[in-house]
């Protein structure tokens, strides 16, 4: 597709990588995670604002 008909279209186009798929399930980096679930337990996640 051309840039022009790239421009114009509302839904973006995205192409997956396959060959990511070796790191599904896989933890990369241990403190990271570590990390994140600490802040989690003790801040715990943002209150969502309902829309109207």
């Amino acid at each position: 597709m051309k840039m022009k008909g790239l421009n114009k279209r509302k839904s973006p186009v995205v192409h997956i990588d396959n060959s990511l798929e070796k790191y599904k399930g896989k933890v990369l980096s241990k403190e990271k995670l570590d990390k994140a679930n600490d802040m989690l337990k003790t801040i715990g996640l943002p209150k969502s604002r309902k829309h109207t």
